[in-house]
């Protein structure tokens, strides 16, 4: 087993600078922690600390990275789904898990990034809800001695694939449900930093040259809060209001309905409390649970040699009834 000794005679420091770096100590000059952790990250160093718990005979088990956000959103149901498919794919194949949240790679030293997955004795990452500011994350991607599933972010590689749906066409789809030529329409878009924000966005932009129609962006963050007030203060002045998540559908379709106005509404996701609003708003729905559970099959496919791909998964444009959702 390779010891902090070893990791000190490669990076050419005493073990103590090792163990000061390797516990974030912030004496230590940049050129230093950079030979260390090169040094770390070639020899496959884990701490003792976390060694000491890992079967050296186990099989490497699966790391499922979540990026947990509840500012706002007021339910988890997509990533519960998401870990759920992952989870019970896992367990069909006799695959140990570990759960990473972003909130714990966000108090890690940069550098320790690959250290800490190595200590959890993981092979392969599946990444849900990456967006373009994760750095730490964005960087494992190019590390090669981890496999990545990873959702939502169209990045392939020879070790990473990417599951999701086509964004833009079914954001196209479903706003083309309730946009007619010349109509005037309001769409909330999702966060700035997002994949799947740009993708939908795109694909609402393609469907106004397509029919023709005015379109104002506003930046909704996939807040429903954001999406009620505004649209308490415009919706007077739009036909359809498009929003790239349910959630945001339901703050508007609230608004509208205190408003004492009819407009026309569609969201994004197909969660299941749509199913409580009426269905009268359409709505992308997607198998987060399959998304999940393809994900493992990907890790599967990678850890056997073969190279990274785009997985395109099924969806289909929905009116969720009350009825559906309580069977």
């Amino acid at each position: 087993m390779i010891s902090i000794k070893d990791v000190a005679a490669r990076a050419k420091v005493s073990a103590g600078t090792v163990s000061k770096v390797l516990k974030g100590y912030t004496n230590i000059s940049e050129e230093t922690k950079k030979n260390v952790m090169q040094a770390v990250n070639e020899l496959g160093y884990v701490p003792n600390s976390a060694a000491s718990t890992l079967s050296s005979k186990g099989k490497k088990k699966i790391a499922i990275y979540i990026y947990i956000n509840d500012k706002f959103q007021q339910i988890d149901e997509i990533n519960m789904l998401y870990l759920m498919g992952a989870l019970d794919r896992c367990r069909e194949l006799g695959i140990e898990t570990v759960t990473v949240y972003n909130e714990t790679l966000e108090r890690l030293q940069h550098d320790t990034c690959l250290s800490y997955f190595n200590s959890l004795s993981a092979d392969s990452v599946i990444v849900f809800g990456l967006n373009k500011d994760d750095r730490m994350m964005l960087d494992m991607l190019e590390s090669p001695r981890f496999n990545f599933a990873v959702v939502d972010a169209p990045i392939v590689k020879d070790n990473v694939s990417c599951v999701y749906i086509d964004q833009r066409k079914a954001q196209y789809e479903v706003a083309s449900q309730i946009i007619e030529t010349g109509d005037k329409v309001l769409y909330f878009s999702g966060k700035k930093n997002g994949y799947v924000s740009q993708m939908r966005l795109e694909g609402i932009r393609q469907l106004q040259k397509d029919r023709n129609f005015e379109l104002t962006v506003i930046e909704g963050e996939f807040s429903e809060a954001i999406a009620y007030h505004q649209t308490l203060k415009l919706a007077n002045q739009y036909d359809c209001i498009v929003c790239a998540s349910d959630m945001m559908a339901i703050g508007a379709k609230k608004a509208c309905k205190e408003l004492g106005i009819f407009v026309k509404i569609s969201g994004f996701d197909g969660i299941r409390v749509m199913g409580y609003v009426g269905s009268s708003i359409p709505t992308v729905r997607q198998n987060f649970y399959n998304i999940g559970y393809r994900c493992v099959d990907e890790i599967i496919r990678l850890r056997d040699g073969e190279k990274g791909q785009k997985v395109i998964m099924p969806f289909e444009i929905d009116r969720i009834s009350y009825r559906s959702v309580i069977k």
